[in-house]
């Protein structure tokens, strides 16, 4: 009976920690919902001092529940969320005539310390998504890289996230082989995992779309398929023979099957203002046959894990 009682807690906890989760969720969006429905009918003086009041609310009632309990590192999360709300309150109000990577940038620079006191997984992600979002508004409107605009071979916004994320990943994977209590090792790498293949995939998507025809970059596409195909060849030595992981397997065949399905679609020439039924035919038997063998390849990698 003890021992039925020890595996009800987790779920307990589970249950008790996801329903606090969603409700602070909800606080969140009632409280974005707030300003954008009342907006017109509030000062400035108003709107500064919710806002602002909001984040000081919730960075107080953090402190009080303790920064080593799951309330209170949650209610420190809300607090540096409120501040990208007061931030943009801020440049609202007084049309700064920031760009948008500027709101993002100071939103992460603002809130660093809480990430680094708070010792809590889903305010790490956060602020790395919010470097992701600083990155992306960047690119597009910096002369940093002009030299290389007319290199039409990798885009610096894609590669750029994915370095990094692809850094992020790295540290998590090496922080594993420390004793740190409060490290996540499941959801989160999977997370970064994802972060990181994503922009890879994009880009060599992209690149296939784009410049597979083209006579001035014709080695863009073909490029950009090696560089992938060494990059996911080394994530999945890595999980499948250093540290066995089925869903980074999983995300991995997925985002090789996707490629796979538009190199497929380049090969088969979808450009064409009449496709035949033939054409179609072809098409849908090489997707079954991609997404297929993606499966066998991962119940391959179970079973011989299990006989491991």
């Amino acid at each position: 009976m003890e021992l039925q009682v020890r595996r009800d807690l987790p779920w307990k906890s589970w249950l008790d920690r996801g329903l606090l989760s969603l409700g602070v969720v909800l606080i969140l969006a009632g409280i974005g919902y707030f300003f954008a429905h009342n907006w017109d009918h509030l000062t400035d003086n108003d709107k500064l001092a919710l806002s602002g009041g909001a984040v000081l609310v919730s960075f107080v009632g953090a402190t009080w529940a303790g920064l080593n309990q799951f309330l209170g590192k949650l209610l420190l999360l809300v607090a540096s969320a409120l501040v990208g709300v007061y931030i943009a309150v801020f440049g609202q109000i007084y049309q700064t005539g920031a760009d948008s990577y500027e709101l993002f940038t100071g939103w992460a620079f603002l809130i660093f310390p809480w990430v680094a006191l708070s010792r809590f997984m889903p305010l790490w992600i956060m602020w790395l998504g919010l470097l992701n979002m600083a990155l992306g508004f960047y690119w597009p409107i910096s002369s940093f890289w002009g030299a290389l605009d007319s290199w039409d071979v990798f885009r610096h916004e894609t590669i750029s996230l994915l370095l990094l994320n692809g850094l992020a990943l790295l540290l998590s994977e090496i922080a594993r082989r420390w004793p740190i209590s409060w490290f996540d090792r499941g959801w989160s790498t999977l997370i970064l995992l994802l972060a990181t293949i994503i922009p890879a995939s994009l880009e060599t998507i992209g690149e296939i779309l784009y410049t597979w025809d083209s006579s001035s970059s014709s080695k863009s596409a073909f490029i950009a398929c090696i560089c992938f195909a060494a990059f996911i060849i080394g994530l999945g030595f890595y999980y499948s023979r250093l540290r066995y992981s089925l869903p980074a397997l999983a995300i991995m065949t997925l985002s090789v099957c996707t490629v796979l399905t538009f190199l497929s679609i380049r090969f088969l020439d979808f450009d064409q203002p009449h496709l035949d039924a033939g054409i179609w035919l072809i098409a849908g038997l090489m997707v079954l046959a991609i997404f297929g063998s993606g499966v066998y390849f991962l119940r391959t990698q179970r079973l011989s894990h299990q006989q491991d």
